[in-house]
């Protein structure tokens, strides 16, 4: 029979491994804990929830929530790094941090539901970031706005120019 409190564990897991927008499986093994801490605060500044987490528990949270392929990678010490907005973040974070923390191992990932590997981690890690995409696309859709603002100032000048050629010849021939 399983403890109240391992089941309470389960089911947190569960919740942050379903809302989880991005989510990068790491190994830390070598890392003190003096470090571990400085890791933690690295990742909560970015928004980011860094976990460590136990095997067996994440194992059955990750088979619940529908990421049987995160599962299998559920061996030897490992913490997740968790993203709820942007899912380009926590891979991008664990990337940084590897400068600073050779130790950690990129073991797996989940980017908006869809199991990565090690490889794409590093590919996914150098996409940009939704606020990026976003003023990318508000440029994009601005420039033509700017250039039909442009010709149409200058069509209004020539009127304005042309209007007042006639009201010069109009005095004149009168």
């Amino acid at each position: 029979m399983p403890k109240p409190e391992k089941i309470a564990q389960v089911q947190a897991l569960k919740e942050k491994f379903s809302k989880a927008q991005g989510l990068v499986l790491v190994e830390y093994l070598g890392i003190p804990a003096p470090e571990m801490t400085e890791l933690r605060e690295l990742m909560k500044g970015k928004g980011l929830e860094f976990k460590v987490i136990k095997n067996t528990l994440a194992r059955i949270a990750a088979q619940e929530a529908g990421l049987e392929e995160l599962a299998k990678y559920l061996r030897g010490p490992n913490a997740v790094v968790i993203g709820y907005d942007d899912p380009t973040v926590p891979f991008r974070a664990v990337r940084e941090s590897r400068k600073k923390f050779p130790q950690l191992k990129v073991k797996a990932g989940i980017f908006e539901g869809e199991p990565v590997s090690p490889e794409e981690a590093d590919k996914i890690a150098d996409l940009p970031s939704r606020e990026e995409l976003i003023a990318r696309l508000a440029g994009a859709m601005a420039g033509p706005i700017r250039g039909l603002a442009v010709a149409l100032k200058g069509i209004l000048r020539k009127l304005a120019v042309a209007l007042s050629e006639v009201q010069k010849a109009k005095e004149a021939s009168s």
